[in-house]
């Protein structure tokens, strides 16, 4: 039987209610009979919200150290719903490792009738022991479906299915495929930039908040642009400015599926400034990109096309 690893990373499955009732932070993930044996190691406290970048990587950083473990054959994250998008994206940025690695959670507190979170995690350790899952980096198990990290993204504040993905590529256990996924390379380390902020485009948005962004130091910027990655000619004009002064902007969509793509005037607009459409990614993940390459490198023109050559590598996996 493959040895399995359980980090418990806080969230919803493992909160508590407070003094005013509300749900907080609990006291650890607690588990059941069957699963009384299953090696657990606490990495977060806390629910997702409160995560910074470097907690985030804390996490990551517990799991590829659990991947150099002779013991380990197999590790699963029980880490909060609202952040949990970019823990695991940020995990497959880097993951080298052919072990499994499977994030989960629960949308329901321990204390409800309907708590999923036993379901979610039995899914999860399923998945981590399972050989179809090896060298395919990182997962996420909810809600009785399976999801590669990229692309997917929480899609309901309280359904038990809380999560899809953008270019659909949900599964089962039934159905996942033994062919390895093509996936780009991953990063060498991880050194994430904290100055990437996003921005959403709507009607009649004006440029006001680009420029503030710009001007206190933000080194780059993710645009939720409107359809297939479209914007006003103001804030074409905005993103260009952005662009001379160094600093470097990712496109992605308001749309919850499909890729943003130059197709539209304003959007080649964009695209002939220096902007990177981000594909299938939305703006968490395209966030946590941006942010991981402008922490490897200081030139802006570099980090470009690195996300261009990963956007590239990642619309050709599969």
């Amino acid at each position: 039987m493959p040895r399995l690893l359980l980090l418990d990373a806080g969230g919803t499955i493992s909160s508590a209610r407070t003094a005013s009732g509300a749900l907080g932070a609990g006291s650890g993930l607690a588990l059941p009979g069957p699963w009384s044996g299953l090696a657990v190691r606490r990495v977060y406290r806390g629910l997702s919200e409160q995560m910074s970048l470097a907690d985030a990587q804390a996490v990551v950083a517990a799991a590829l150290a659990a991947a150099e473990e002779a013991d380990v054959d197999g590790i699963v994250v029980a880490h909060g719903t609202d952040t949990l998008e970019e823990t695991a994206f940020l995990a497959d940025l880097i993951w080298r490792s052919p072990k499994p690695l499977v994030f989960t959670g629960a949308q329901r507190a321990p204390e409800a009738q309907d708590f999923d979170g036993f379901d979610n995690l039995a899914l999860a350790l399923a998945l981590a022991e399972d050989r179809r899952a090896q060298g395919r980096g990182v997962w996420i198990a909810f809600g009785g479906r399976l999801l590669p990290a990229a692309g997917a993204f929480k899609r309901d504040t309280a359904d038990l299915a809380a999560f899809d993905h953008r270019a659909g590529r949900a599964q089962d256990l039934t159905t996942l495929a033994l062919t390895a996924d093509r996936r780009p390379a991953p990063l060498g380390e991880l050194k994430l930039d904290g100055s990437v902020e996003t921005l959403a485009a709507g009607l009649g948005s004006s440029t006001r908040l680009l420029d503030a962004a710009v001007a206190s130091g933000a080194r780059g910027l993710v645009l939720q642009a409107l359809g297939r990655g479209n914007v006003s000619d103001a804030m074409v004009e905005a993103a260009a400015r952005a662009a001379a002064a160094g600093c470097v902007l990712m496109a992605t969509s308001r749309c919850p599926y499909g890729a943003a793509a130059p197709d539209y005037e304003s959007g080649r607009a964009l695209w002939e400034a220096g902007v990177v459409f981000a594909g299938a990614l939305g703006p968490p993940q395209a966030r946590i990109l941006l942010s991981a390459l402008l922490g490897l490198d200081e030139d802006p023109a570099a980090v470009r096309q690195a996300a261009r050559d990963w956007i590239a590598a990642s619309q050709h996996a599969g």
